[in-house]
């Protein structure tokens, strides 16, 4: 996450199933990754999660 002030957190990890991550979007609160599969166990994958703002905001 990459707040306006120019902080950044990371908020999601291997730990999380992300492997190759090539892309992300996000549309209101959804927000989705692309998982190339490029490193073991190459297996590609579409993630999705949704978008807390109320705790986004809390940060700053």
């Amino acid at each position: 996450m990459v707040y306006p002030d120019g902080t950044k957190v990371t908020v999601l990890t291997a730990a999380d199933g992300l492997a190759s991550p090539t892309a992300t979007a996000v549309r209101g609160h959804e927000l989705l990754i692309t998982d190339a599969g490029l490193a073991a166990p190459h297996h590609a994958q579409l993630q999705g999660g949704r978008i807390n703002l109320a705790a986004l905001r809390a940060h700053g």
